[in-house]
């Protein structure tokens, strides 16, 4: 069958995509799949990436493709696939852009509907609809800017008077987060005044919409989430032990000491409540083929949502592929999975 694998774009995560596309082509089966990379640079532009197949391997973050042909006539020319993995992390891929366009065109792809991927992109829109389903998250709240000002809530509101909000209904540390990005991009914690300006001047150069969030004392955990024959699989349970304040984007993808634990230390009870609440995510958020989401476990036992990935990182070190192969289910058969469910939907 034809596939083509779509990756890059002016996504803030382009140099993950490409690092996980990479690695989804070397583990893909060669012999079933007659296997196209599509690349996006940071315009937009599509290319076909001219790189033999069986020379693609796994990269390092920063790793950029060249021999590259420009495509013309991009969405006739998917036409010609029986199937595309949108493999885009974050923006116009993550957040439903794609999805939506290629519904509208009645190209099969791999990856969530548009609905659900609006709604698990942006973190606050997330946040609000587990809340409304009795969901426990970390306490927050947001914030939009316009111009010089600052609308929270129904208020209009100066910087000055936006930080006595915050102070006074958040407890240190906390973390600011922009509401549209994934791998940390943009996000800091903070513990104080000055730190927390600082912050929100860093998360509103990647979004105008900004969530701050109380820190959990506890562990971070992830499960990963695949649907096959109309079941929905909940994987082992991992931990996150960084090496830096928290999980950052150098954190997970260039630091060598920070480490993944899988299974977590967790006892087997907890392990099995996460697991079930992945799942009541999963189905609150009408996701479809896979996601990983992540919680938190407080010093109370109490499991405490982070937020849900619907195009997790596919990189040789990321936790959603490693935490089904700890579940039996290696990345070879994993990526059949995924087009195998793509494909009969």
């Amino acid at each position: 069958m034809k596939l083509a694998i779509l990756f890059g774009s002016s996504s803030n995560e382009h140099e993950v995509s490409v690092v996980s596309s990479a690695s989804v082509i070397k583990n893909l089966d060669k012999k079933k799949y007659d296997i196209t990379p599509i690349y996006l640079d940071k315009e937009n532009n599509f290319y076909k990436w001219l790189e033999p197949i069986e020379n693609i391997k796994p990269q390092k973050i920063g790793f950029l493709p060249t021999n590259l042909e420009p495509i013309k006539d991009i969405f006739n020319y998917l036409k010609g696939f029986d199937l595309v993995f949108i493999m885009i992390h974050g923006k116009n891929g993550e957040d439903g852009t794609l999805s939506s366009i290629f519904g509208f065109l009645d190209i099969k792809y791999i990856g969530n509907k548009t609905a659900a991927s609006v709604v698990t992109m942006d973190k606050i829109l997330t946040k609000d609809t587990l809340e409304l389903n009795n969901i426990k998250t970390s306490k927050y709240l947001y914030f939009t800017k316009y111009n010089d000002r600052y609308a929270y809530q129904d208020l209009e509101l100066s910087y000055e008077e936006l930080e006595q909000k915050i102070i006074s209904k958040l407890n240190y540390p906390m973390f600011v987060k922009p509401a549209n990005s994934g791998s940390s991009i943009g996000v800091s914690k903070v513990n104080n005044d000055t730190e927390l300006k600082e912050a929100i001047t860093l998360a509103l150069a990647t979004d105008s919409r900004i969530l701050i969030e109380e820190g959990v004392n506890g562990k971070e955990v992830e499960c990963a989430i695949l649907e096959k024959d109309k079941e929905i699989i909940a994987s082992r349970v991992g931990e996150v032990l960084s090496a830096e304040e928290f999980y950052s984007f150098d954190a997970k993808y260039t630091n060598s000491e920070s480490i993944t634990m899988i299974p977590a230390k967790i006892s087997p009870e907890i392990e099995n409540k996460v697991q079930e609440l992945a799942i009541k995510v999963f189905r609150i958020l009408n996701c479809h083929g896979y996601s990983r989401i992540d919680f938190f476990i407080n010093e109370k036992e109490e499991v405490i949502l982070n937020e849900i990935n619907t195009i997790p990182g596919f990189t040789e070190i990321s936790m959603y592929p490693k935490l089904l192969e700890a579940s039996g289910i290696s990345y070879q058969e994993l990526l059949d999975i995924l087009i195998k469910e793509a494909l009969n939907k």
